[in-house]
């Protein structure tokens, strides 16, 4: 699912993140932080951020702009990376 939000200058936002969730800048500059991330992030248009773990996410308007934020139908789940492992560790033997 993709969602397209208006964000102006000097307003914010915060959103429920999740795992395979990606945020994208289509237009101006945001500044980004995230639960549990150190790193603040700023973004200019054509950027983009994908989560690796759930949280929120707040976003901050340093220019008017439009974001765009895609969830995933469903977030890849633990058993994905295992079933990955399991199977390239088949290959090598």
């Amino acid at each position: 699912m993709s969602t397209v939000q208006k964000l102006f200058r000097n307003q914010s936002t915060s959103v429920a993140g999740r795992r395979g969730m990606t945020i994208r800048i289509a237009q101006g500059r945001v500044w980004l932080t995230r639960d549990g991330d150190i790193r603040d992030y700023v973004l200019g248009a054509g950027d983009s951020i994908e989560l690796d773990a759930g949280g929120r996410v707040v976003l901050f308007g340093l220019e008017d702009g439009f974001l765009q934020v895609d969830t995933p139908a469903r977030a890849p789940g633990v058993w994905t990376g295992f079933l990955a492992r399991l199977t390239w560790m088949g290959e090598r033997a």
